[in-house]
């Protein structure tokens, strides 16, 4: 997949109210992008059943039973018109095995449920690990969501550090595969007390939106919005976020090669954020002509 455009995507299941959101966040991307949902639930292989009942033996059947109940309620959260198969996975983790899952199945995309806590997004053990190593995108059910609105306004989080292109590049393919509103977003939190300083760096942030949304502007329409606040949390509220819209963000700098990496202005705009989200993870460095024929030749 490229980005937000899944043609066939895994969703993370295990029967938990986060996992339904998940189900319903694929449901509306399938609608809205025309992919297909496989659905996994991935039991761990060291199974921690058999060490808590040892008395009654061999319990693996009865876990796998129970797992294809979930799987079977799973698929009954699908959206009518979309194409969703379920599948029994057993890992040493359910990230692990929800990644090799995707990889054989040929999906684009990761959809997982991030609501388990008290907010919109809470990121537990399985969703952190995929935010930290996942070679494909992965896209955040917040907590009770509804599925219930057809996505159609993609906004894309767009800094002025270096990768910023990556996120705009797949923000466009997936408007053009979707026909999704897009929206260019920058987040400009600040304190500072000379309000001169607070408006030229906002003015420069607004320059390199625009700059970015006239690459985009030869081919679709485009809005732009430098999102502000005294606190991070002012700046996500600055938004007029669309009931069905859909955020798109870059990888830290951090990332190694093509993978995801969430940094910490991104996890703590997750806090605050009323929309699902997608990790794009950072493409693998190209490297120089120059640097390749030294390392040829050392």
């Amino acid at each position: 997949m490229n980005g937000a455009r899944p043609e066939r995507c895994v969703v993370g299941y295990n029967g938990d109210r986060p996992s339904r959101d998940a189900v319903r966040l694929a449901g509306a991307m399938a609608r809205a992008f025309g992919a297909e949902l496989e659905i996994v639930l991935v039991l761990r292989a060291d199974s921690p059943y058999q060490q808590v009942y040892p008395p009654v033996g061999d319990v693996a059947p009865v876990v796998r039973q129970q797992a294809r109940t979930w799987l079977r309620e799973a698929a009954q959260l699908v959206p009518e018109g979309v194409v969703a198969r379920t599948h029994l996975r057993e890992d040493e983790s359910a990230a692990a095995g929800l990644v090799r899952a995707a990889t054989e199945l040929g999906a684009q995309l990761i959809v997982v449920g991030a609501g388990a806590g008290s907010g919109r997004f809470s990121v537990g053990p399985v969703v952190n690990a995929l935010l930290h190593s996942s070679p494909l995108p992965v896209a955040l059910a917040p907590r009770r969501y509804p599925g219930d609105v057809p996505l159609d306004r993609l906004y894309a989080a767009v800094g002025t550090r270096p990768g910023a292109h990556q996120v705009l590049r797949e923000a466009v393919e997936a408007v053009e595969r979707s026909g999704l509103e897009l929206e260019l977003i920058s987040f400009l939190e600040g304190r500072a007390a000379d309000p001169g300083t607070t408006e030229q760096a906002r003015r420069r942030v607004e320059a390199h939106l625009e700059a970015a949304a006239e690459e985009v502007r030869r081919t679709r329409s485009v809005t732009v919005r430098v999102a502000s606040g005294r606190t991070l949390k002012k700046a996500a509220q600055d938004v007029d976020w669309a009931p069905g819209g859909l955020l798109l963000i870059g990888s830290s700098r951090l990332a190694r090669g093509r993978q995801t990496f969430l940094g910490t202005t991104a996890a703590r705009l997750l806090r605050h954020l009323p929309v699902p989200v997608v990790v794009v993870p950072r493409t693998a460095p190209e490297t120089r002509p120059d640097q390749t024929e030294k390392e040829s030749t050392s």
